[in-house]
C-alpha cells in the first residue's frame, strides 16, 4: 500500500476522535452554543479551520490525499484501464493476498515498468 505521509494520519486521528466525542450519548455543546445550518460553498469550513488548527489541516481533510502528499495541488489524475476477466480475476486474488488495493498494484507495475523503459 502507498505510504501517506504523518501529518494525514495525524490528521484522520483527530477527526476519528472528534467523530467518537460528537457521536458520544453524553455529548452536549457549550453553554450558550448555536447551530445554524448553512448552504453556502464555504458551509462549516471555518468550523472545520478551528477544529483542524488551520486552513491546511481543512485541505488535508476534505477529499482523498493526492498521491505524493502535496497539498492544494487538486485530485491526483486518474486514468481508467479496460481488462480481460482473467486479469482482473488474477489482479483481485493478488490483491487479496497481499492484503493491498489492486490500485496500488496496478500502480507499484506501471511505475516498475516506465523505470525499465528508460
Amino acid at each position: 500500500m502507498t505510504a501517506r505521509p504523518d501529518s494525514i494520519h495525524e490528521d484522520e486521528e483527530r477527526a476519528s476522535r472528534m467523530s467518537a466525542e460528537v457521536g458520544a450519548p453524553d455529548f452536549d455543546l457549550a453553554p450558550g452554543a448555536r447551530v445554524h445550518r448553512s448552504t453556502g460553498p464555504g458551509a462549516g469550513r471555518a468550523l472545520l479551520s478551528d477544529a483542524l488548527g488551520s486552513e491546511a489541516a481543512v485541505d488535508r481533510a476534505l477529499g482523498r490525499p493526492a498521491l505524493d502528499g502535496s497539498v492544494g495541488q487538486g485530485p491526483s489524475p486518474k486514468r481508467q484501464v479496460r481488462l480481460t476477466r482473467e486479469l482482473d480475476e488474477l489482479l483481485i486474488a493478488r490483491a487479496a493476498s497481499e492484503r493491498r488495493r489492486p490500485s496500488d498494484i496496478m500502480r507499484e507495475a506501471l511505475v516498475e515498468y516506465l523505470h525499465k523503459a528508460s
